[in-house]
């Protein structure tokens, strides 16, 4: 949209406002707005969610899991995955609109993405991030942006929102009264350029705020975050809303005020628009007692109505007002989701034995995982259409396939046919093992269930170990001690530790949550009807004794970006069906060049990237960053020249006192396809 469209949907927003009564003007600052009649003013509910589909409102293309997208490193692909979702929620609302249905979950502001940093594999909600990397997660989060709110000159698609802001990622079970501690280094370089990108870059229309508070400010009352940062310093035009249930905690949890009027005020005065919950109700209290002027609820209610004019609210014009039912989960959006998961699935590990070849072998599949929903869907889900799991695509392509859970994801008390399965397993050719987790594990609050009583929808938390539950444990040794060729398909959001299986078993793919019809995706990459090329987001560590207190926001040794041990496998790894060759790279004034060659026999595409070293300083730099990379197509044989610019920006480190400074000194590039990672860097001096 032009700066001056959205000027027009300004002037739109300030009109409304300007005629409304102090009531009135509170019943539109929380998320479920009345109708103002008189003023041509529907009611309307902001809240609905588009993390990886139209979530919570019927039947819906469900892509692949944040994560699974980021393992992609593809912002094309996922600029597209996100165009599709706002048509399906510009669809869903235009159903409504006709029905008179302005309930949850059937609006145009969508409450995604989350663009937080997972910092811990631990933390339950980090599978809805596109990972540990601040760089990449700008990049995806900006792509997703777009695609959402769309290219029209005149009117958003949908609306994004960009949470949570703005040092967030658990423990889930601390969220409401946690203080997250942070240096102004780790803020600045770690935990606040994904938000700025959406800001600055990609113009995001609506930023949440975390329900914790950061370095004692309350994220959902903090002048400092929400006005001088968010909107003077990086200029942010849109609207500010809380969590669900935010200001509440403000006042009882922050203990910033024990008077609800009061912490309410608090709360807009400091620049939150909107609350997702009913605190706001008090507003013309707090005029009343000189806690807030009405002109202050005022400018809060026109970004409001801005936002809703900029969607097309009150224009019968709007090109996006045709969009109909018919756009619902598509073949077309479902081939997308399908293709998705495809680049975001990543082979750990291979003998040879993949890919197979189709009616070759008698094939077992076994473990819960590989007719368990919710491994296929993670969490803020639609109704699929159809399912397609691994068991469903691999009998399409393989005959003699048999399957039998043969276990619980986590009890051990429940009797699904373990005996039966590994009589049939020690009869198979080769064994597909599906295990890992779901989102009866890993989610949102509470937590504490890995560890042995697992958890059930609307349970989930944080994990307490990055170890599969005990009994997949036991029962991949007894798969093991078969002595038959095993793939292991894992299902989860982040790390889990495979160092017990790595060399005993013949294949790892890491599938993460891979959506509706992940099934589909998974057996295309088994019978190499394309190659895998998804690359890691997330660092998987070998230990979770590896790892920092859980409470600790400290950047030192997490991530790749700091982590000094060793690990299974690092952030950007994955295999392919092939092998590529670097070479004749070369650094030419700013800009890196050099000749990838596809030289196996599998054609695959692959992502370089591109990592710097700064020079040492008196403050902590990282390890390495990565500043830039790209996924390209090759087949067998084919070679092309990449080049990366390499802008003074990214040359920048952050010193404790949160400033960006050029150093002096020696930096080093390297470049990588994510399979090998041990070629000489390219050094350079700046003086």
């Amino acid at each position: 949209m032009t700066n001056e469209n959205y000027n027009k949907h300004k002037k739109k927003g300030e009109e409304l406002a300007s005629q409304m009564s102090l009531i009135e003007l509170a019943s539109q600052m929380r998320n479920s707005s009345k109708s103002i009649e008189r003023l041509g003013i529907k009611q309307y509910n902001w809240w609905n969610e588009g993390l990886h589909g139209v979530a919570r409102a019927g039947i819906a293309t469900v892509f692949p899991q944040a994560i699974c997208m980021a393992a992609a490193f593809d912002p094309i692909a996922i600029k597209k995955c996100a165009d599709i979702i706002s048509t399906e929620a510009r669809a869903k609302y235009n159903e409504s609109q006709s029905k008179n249905d302005y309930g949850i979950y059937k609006g145009l502001t969508l409450w995604s993405p989350n663009i937080n940093i997972f910092r811990d594999p631990r933390w339950g909600r980090g599978h809805e991030t596109y990972g540990e990397d601040p760089y990449l997660t700008s990049v995806l989060g900006c792509a997703f942006i777009e695609g959402i709110q769309g290219d029209d000159e005149k009117y958003y698609k949908a609306s994004a929102c960009a949470k949570h802001f703005c040092v967030h990622s658990g423990p889930e079970s601390l969220r409401h009264s946690f203080n997250a501690e942070v240096s102004k280094k780790d803020f600045y370089e770690t935990y606040i350029p994904a938000f700025e990108a959406a800001v600055k870059v990609a113009k995001v229309s609506g930023v949440m705020g975390a329900y914790n508070q950061t370095n004692g400010e309350s994220c959902c009352a903090s002048t400092f975050l929400i006005n001088d940062l968010l909107r003077n310093r990086w200029g942010f035009d849109g609207y500010y809303v809380s969590d669900c249930s935010a200001i509440v905690d403000v006042i009882f949890k922050h203990n910033k005020s024990l008077n609800p009027a009061k912490g309410a005020a608090q709360a807009v005065n400091a620049g939150c628009d909107l609350e997702c919950g009913v605190v706001y109700s008090l507003l013309p209290v707090s005029v009343a007692l000189g806690y807030i002027d009405k002109q202050t609820l005022r400018k809060s209610v026109a970004r409001l109505f801005a936002i809703r004019s900029a969607l097309g609210m009150f224009d019968k014009d709007c090109k996006y007002n045709r969009i109909s039912p018919k756009e619902y989960a598509t073949p077309e959006h479902e081939n997308e989701a399908v293709k998705m998961a495809k680049k975001g699935l990543v082979l750990l590990e291979n003998d040879g034995i993949l890919p197979l070849k189709e009616n070759a072998q008698k094939i077992f599949i076994t473990g819960y995982n590989a007719d368990n929903k919710f491994a296929y869907l993670g969490n803020y889900f639609g109704d699929p259409k159809k399912f397609v799991t691994v068991p469903d695509a691999i009998k399409e392509m393989n005959k003699e396939t048999g399957f039998e859970a043969g276990m619980h994801l986590f009890r051990s008390d429940e009797c699904t046919g373990e005996k039966e399965a590994l009589e049939k397993a020690a009869n198979a050719d080769i064994i597909i093992m599906c295990s890992g987790l779901d989102s009866s594990i890993e989610g949102e609050e509470p937590g504490g269930f890995l560890s042995g009583d697992g958890g059930t929808i609307g349970q989930q938390g944080d994990r307490e170990s990055i170890d599969l539950p005990r009994i997949q444990q036991d029962y991949i040794e007894k798969l093991i001690a078969t002595g038959k060729k095993i793939i292991l398909l894992n299902f989860s959001g982040g790390c889990i530790n495979f160092n017990d299986y790595r060399n005993r078993v013949s294949a790892i793919i890491q599938c993460w949550y891979p959506g509706a019809h992940g099934g589909k995706a998974i057996a295309d990459i088994l019978f190499g009807k394309c190659s895998p090329s998804g690359k890691l987001p997330v660092t998987f560590y070998n230990s979770t004794s590896d790892l920092p207190d859980f409470c600790d926001y400290s950047m030192k040794n997490r991530t790749y970006r700091y982590f000094k041990g060793d690990v299974q496998y690092p952030f950007g790894y994955g295999r392919t069906y092939t092998k590529f060759s670097l070479k004749n790279i070369e650094l030419n004034g700013m800009t890196l060049r050099a000749e990838v060659e596809n030289i196996g026999d599998f054609e695959s595409d692959t992502v370089l990237q591109l990592y710097l070293t700064c020079p040492t300083a008196d403050f902590g730099n990282p390890i390495k960053s990565l500043i830039s990379f790209k996924r390209i197509s090759l087949r067998p044989q084919e070679a092309v020249n990449v080049e990366f610019k390499i802008e003074n920006d990214q040359l920048l480190s952050v010193n404790d006192l949160g400033e960006k400074v050029l150093l002096s000194g020696e930096y080093k590039l390297v470049l990588t396809d994510g399979c090998d990672f041990s070629s000489d860097p390219i050094c350079f001096q700046v003086k």
